[in-house]
């Protein structure tokens, strides 16, 4: 066999063995697991490698140090848990009346993303504010996001008609609530979550799912 094939196929062999196994996302989702089922003490390199059944050094292909990979773990909480939250606060309807039946909208499709929790999840919530009170910079990022979310609420409150005041105390009452509801460890069962819903919607805000 020629010299050159010969070092094509071995330069082809060493890059394919080169490639990292799995990306990014995939080490991302298992810290997220072991965050969530075990704290932030738990999440490190030999245990994520064991429950992916793959080698370390894939790891180092996308972070450079456990450290690296806990700082992209608070980034990958608030892609993932608010990506859809910021898509249905924001109402953009121009004319004031058309924008207020929007903002309702908008508030009816946020209580029921609180319930499915396919697209929102409360357990990743939960696993950063207990990691948050280990951790100051984890504090300070889980402080922004709650701003950022009451904010975007207290928008959707002025949309409706009510006073910056008056829709910053709704936006408070409506989300402190949710969090008390994660907090305290309440199970119900998606059919009693959706039986209920309505009422609370209409208590805390006024308006009827």
């Amino acid at each position: 066999m020629p010299r050159e094939m010969i070092g094509e196929k071995a330069t082809k062999r060493m890059t394919k063995a080169a490639r990292p196994v799995v990306d990014r996302e995939v080490w991302l989702d298992a810290a997220r697991s072991i965050l969530i089922e075990q704290g932030v003490d738990a999440v490190k390199v030999e245990p994520l490698a064991s429950m992916l059944e793959i080698s370390r050094s894939s790891f180092y292909w996308h972070f450079k140090n456990r450290q690296d990979l806990l700082d992209a773990l608070i980034e990958y909480w608030t892609e993932v848990n608010d990506r859809v939250l910021r898509s249905l606060v924001e109402p953009h309807e121009s004319d004031p009346k058309g924008r207020e039946e929007l903002a309702k909208l908008r508030l009816r499709q946020l209580m029921m993303l609180f319930i499915d929790e396919r697209q929102f999840s409360s357990e990743f919530d939960m696993a950063m504010r207990e990691w948050a009170r280990k951790d100051a910079a984890v504090a300070k990022e889980v402080a922004r996001i709650d701003r950022q979310r009451i904010a975007h609420l207290q928008k959707i409150f002025q949309a409706m008609g009510h006073s910056k005041p008056d829709s910053l105390i709704r936006a408070k009452i409506l989300y402190f609530h949710q969090l008390g509801y994660y907090l305290t460890g309440i199970k119900e069962s998606d059919a009693v979550r959706k039986r209920v819903a309505p009422r609370y919607l209409e208590v805390l805000s006024g308006i009827k799912l």
